[in-house]
């Protein structure tokens, strides 16, 4: 049986979870499957003796048991649940088979200390995204694929909330009506895990979309084997990651901006001298490299948004700036990085439209927006502190890095053109002829050969 991820939190024999339900449901849950028991020849539903052994443990070891207390380990702890289960079995006098046995104990403490029907997917490498909408509305996403429904994979809205109000209290917060959109990161095994969650009074019920990371990054050469990027597209990328100038890295929701992020830091000449400020603390830092994450009240410990951990990293004057990811609806987050002189290199994920047209829109609303009765002072700065812009897309099922390109101030000193250097046409990433006014390491021959 596969060893579940720790988890410190037990459920109670309460729900615990009002406010994820805005009102009651009909609800819609798996058929149940049965097993026969000696006693009156009657049968029993295998979903009912994993609801009885989770009863029986919190009973007896879900207040304070010094045997709990003591069991520090997954091992210690399966040890206790097989002693449990048992007990259940016996009273029971169910007959089961070694796999359904097996089957009832992992199901018990996967809901007692893990992420019940999640951590089956949290283990499958393929699984990518998983939406939750309800417990009949589960879908799955392999890859960079579109999403599978998988139905009904919940026993029931109890194991529902309290699946969900366990990941949220892993990663650190908790739930409350005054917040009912957040998005929040913790670790299963050795994968990040966000979680972007919605909640009443803005749903009807609990939703939540859940980026899985896999365990270990690409690297550059599987992404070269794959048609992610040829080898200009890498030479270029590097030459541009060595660089002293800033860059954006564009893109939709799940197109594989963090991916790439994670990547560029491990090309940066200065990891000890960068701080990395993030929402949900998705990225794998190279060694040296601090790391700041947005944080959401817990209990009596105050909340500290992203713009102030912008603040607490300037505050440190690092070389340079990791931002993973900023927002066009939290513009003022950024004005600091705009407007102060002498500012570190900065890195930005930003998430929007790859497009150029409608990527200048954004950006010069956002620098707009950042200082409010300052007009167009920060347009300009803004441009020149994210010179470099690398747009990456996910096209029929694949992710690809989309395009390389430069602003550019060639027509007036106020506002900018974006000049692409390489883009993808035919489905191949191809030179333009278009070359950066801004110095990069390159070999002599390099843009020759566009």
């Amino acid at each position: 049986m596969a060893e579940i991820p720790e988890n410190k939190h037990l459920p109670t024999s309460e729900n615990g979870l009002n406010g994820l339900h805005d009102e009651p449901e009909t609800e819609i849950v798996r058929q149940p499957d049965f097993v026969p028991s000696q006693l009156g020849h009657r049968w029993v539903s295998i979903a009912a003796l994993v609801e009885q052994i989770e009863s029986a443990f919190v009973e007896e070891y879900g207040h304070g048991s010094p045997d709990l207390l003591e069991a520090d380990t997954s091992s210690k702890r399966l040890k206790l649940v097989l002693q449990t289960a048992n007990y259940v079995f016996a009273v029971e006098s169910v007959q089961l088979s070694p796999d359904e046995k097996a089957n009832i104990i992992s199901r018990a403490y996967s809901s007692l200390f893990g992420y019940g029907p999640l951590d089956e997917l949290f283990a499958d490498e393929r699984v990518t995204t998983i939406s939750l909408e309800g417990i009949d509305n589960v879908s799955v996403r392999y890859g960079h694929g579109e999403l599978v429904s998988l139905g009904h994979v919940f026993d029931g809205t109890e194991q529902y909330d309290r699946i969900v109000m366990r990941l949220v209290t892993d990663a650190g917060a908790e739930i409350r009506p005054e917040q009912p959109y957040m998005e929040v990161g913790l670790t299963v095994g050795e994968r990040s895990i966000c979680v972007n969650l919605v909640t009443p009074p803005i749903t009807i019920q609990a939703t939540a979309d859940i980026r899985v990371h896999p365990a270990a990054l690409p690297t550059w050469e599987s992404l070269l084997e794959s048609g992610y990027i040829t080898e200009q597209g890498l030479q270029l990328v590097k030459a541009i990651a060595v660089s002293p100038h800033g860059i954006l890295i564009i893109g939709e929701p799940e197109s594989g901006k963090t991916t790439l992020l994670n990547l560029l830091m491990n090309e940066l000449p200065d990891p000890a001298q960068t701080i990395s400020v993030e929402r949900a603390g998705e990225t794998r830092l190279p060694a040296g490299m601090q790391r700041l994450v947005a944080q959401w009240p817990m209990g009596d410990k105050p909340a500290i948004t992203f713009g102030e951990q912008i603040m607490n990293a300037l505050e440190k004057q690092p070389v340079s700036l990791l931002l993973d990811e900023v927002r066009a609806d939290e513009p003022q987050t950024i004005a600091p990085l705009l407007s102060m002189a002498n500012p570190p290199r900065q890195i930005w994920s930003f998430r929007g439209a790859i497009f150029a047209k409608r990527l200048q829109n954004a950006l010069g609303m956002l620098a707009r927006r950042a200082e409010p009765g300052g007009g167009e002072a920060l347009i300009r700065p803004l441009y020149e502190r994210l010179p470099f812009v690398i747009a990456v897309n996910r096209v029929g099922g694949q992710m690809r890095l989309w395009s390389i390109g430069e602003w550019q101030f060639k027509h007036t000193p106020d506002y900018p053109t974006y000049v692409p250097l390489m883009k993808v046409e035919e489905g191949y990433l191809r030179f333009t002829g278009e070359q950066p006014l801004r110095e990069l390491t390159l070999p002599p021959a390099f843009w020759a050969t566009s």
